[in-house]
């Protein structure tokens, strides 16, 4: 009797002849005419499940590069944080992060001053997913406090009431920023004692800029390997245009980095001192895309 066995070799092992062939990317199935014995027409229903067995596997295999083709894991990444009290203006802006799943962090200082809609406000940041920091009780310059007072009563005066207020408000900060990004070692360790990550900001940004921004280093962290971050201000007064926020945004891309950036408030346009127009916000976001770059938490970093 004349039947049909199929067996299978990669391409490069394939010869040519007149045999029928069957090509699954890099394999080829190869039916050859041979002749089986009456007898021995049991075994071709193993021949067949083995068979079947060959095709299933690689076309999983098939499968599963193709997915690995079409979803590629970020590389690098931004972490976007909002200072001081302009809840409301966050808010408005969680609209347009929302839609673009991008994170962010908004730092409260002066929570005591707030009005009852305005921890209403962020108390519904909270709850859309964006993380809320601590800012401080008062905004205190924590470096000029302590040349008359302790680390203790720092944390006494600026800091545990913050803490305290907030918690009643269901409200729980894993992270602070400085105020004024003022710091020293000292205050870092003491605070790292109460927080996961503590955000300063760039030295370079103290004076006038005088660096590509690409090249300060200390804006760029990889994951999981610092509790404390410096900051790179892109609020209106620090003249930090979108092609100069691409270069720092490739940087991080091209060496899996994540960037760090903070801004004040966020407005409709014609942007002021310590204010940022939400289209350059916006502009952000699309760049970020682009390149494929994560959107953090700051206590995510």
């Amino acid at each position: 009797m004349l039947s049909k066995i199929c067996f299978f070799c990669k391409k490069e092992d394939a010869k040519l002849s007149a045999r029928s062939k069957y090509v699954f990317k890099d394999f080829i199935f190869i039916a050859e005419s041979i002749d089986i014995e009456q007898k021995d027409k049991k075994i071709m229903p193993i021949i067949k499940r083995i068979f079947l067995l060959f095709i299933l596997l690689i076309a999983l295999n098939n499968c599963d590069s193709l997915l690995n083709n079409d979803i590629s894991e970020p590389k690098g990444g931004v972490c976007l944080t909002f200072d001081d009290v302009y809840v409301n203006e966050w808010y408005k802006l969680s609209n347009l992060l929302k839609l673009s799943d991008f994170n962010a962090t908004f730092f409260i200082s002066k929570i005591h001053s707030l009005s009852s809609s305005e921890i209403h406000n962020l108390r519904k940041l909270d709850s859309l997913g964006f993380e809320i920091g601590c800012h401080g009780w008062n905004h205190i310059n924590a470096v000029d406090y302590l040349t008359h007072y302790s680390l203790a009563e720092y944390y006494n005066v600026e800091i545990l009431p913050a803490l305290n207020f907030m918690n009643k408000n269901n409200l729980s900060p894993t992270s602070f920023t400085y105020p004024r990004g003022m710091h020293n070692d000292s205050l870092d360790q003491y605070l790292l004692q109460k927080f996961q990550v503590l955000r300063c900001v760039t030295l370079e940004q103290v004076k006038p800029l005088t660096v590509n921004v690409e090249d300060i280093s200390e804006i760029f962290i990889k994951k999981n390997k610092s509790q404390i971050v410096a900051g790179l201000g892109i609020d209106k007064q620090f003249k930090i245009s979108e092609d100069m926020l691409y270069n720092a945004l490739e940087r991080a891309s091209e060496n899996d980095e994540i960037l760090i950036l903070y801004a004040h408030c966020p407005v409709d346009s014609n942007a002021q001192h310590y204010q940022i127009n939400k289209s350059y916000i916006e502009n952000l976001i699309l760049k970020c895309e682009e390149l494929n770059l994560k959107s953090y938490r700051i206590s995510e970093i």
